[in-house]
């Protein structure tokens, strides 16, 4: 995650996090997730793969954007295996405190944006694994 967060978006052309979640945000501020960082965005543990070091795979929506999303991607998946929500987000502020700040405003934001996508994934997409976030069912 730290070797992630230190990398650069390499200035080619990706979705800006204000783009990717526009059409999930009403009536929210998507510019406060704009960034010039490199953002997997889909850090499920499938997507990592551990060897002698940690390798993310499955780049399907590389995006640019505020560094604190990828962490905040992760303290989700971490409520997802079980984590209390305040667990993950002390697990990420100590591991990330030095390197990610994120501002309030855009944590709601990116909090809501995220459900209104998951509840989105979930009326479209029939797997049963896709109809819970973290834990919990889905709703229109």
């Amino acid at each position: 995650m730290a070797e992630l967060q230190a990398t650069p978006w390499p200035g080619i052309e990706l979705k800006g996090a204000e783009q990717r979640w526009a059409s999930c945000a009403g009536s929210c501020d998507v510019g406060l997730l704009a960034g010039d960082t490199l953002l997997h965005t889909d850090l499920a543990p499938h997507n990592v793969l551990i060897s002698d070091r940690a390798h993310i795979i499955d780049w399907a929506w590389p995006t640019r954007g505020a560094s604190w999303i990828d962490p905040a991607v992760i303290i989700l998946r971490l409520m997802e295996a079980g984590h209390s929500a305040e667990g993950a987000d002390t697990w990420a502020r100590a591991f990330l405190a030095s390197r990610v700040s994120a501002p309030t405003a855009g944590v709601t934001v990116f909090s809501k944006v995220s459900a209104a996508a998951r509840a989105e994934i979930a009326r479209n997409d029939p797997q049963d694994r896709k109809k819970t976030w973290p834990g919990t069912p889905m709703t229109g």
